[in-house]
């Protein structure tokens, strides 16, 4: 499994030194979705999904892609949830 950003308007996907290449194979594996979270909050990329590939067992790839500002959102609602919990 592999966890790499693709850019929403030129499709192109994420690699190394800030650059972006228009092949998933060459995209930086951020390894976790937490990651690639963390890493478009950081670096301020909105228009951004995440993208889950995986390689099925007989052959091919599947792309599973997710809003970055969606996962982000629930992201901070999980922490003010726990917050709240703490305070109450």
């Amino acid at each position: 499994m592999r966890v790499i950003l693709q850019n929403n308007s030129s499709s192109l996907y994420f690699c190394a030194g800030g650059q972006w290449t228009p092949g998933f194979t060459e995209a930086f594996d951020f390894r976790a979705l937490e990651t690639a979270i963390e890493f478009s909050r950081r670096e301020n990329l909105t228009d951004v999904q995440a993208v889950i590939i995986q390689e099925r067992a007989g052959g091919g790839v599947e792309f599973m892609p997710y809003s970055i500002q969606r996962l982000m959102n629930l992201q901070n609602s999980a922490s003010k949830g726990q917050t709240a919990a703490r305070v109450t």
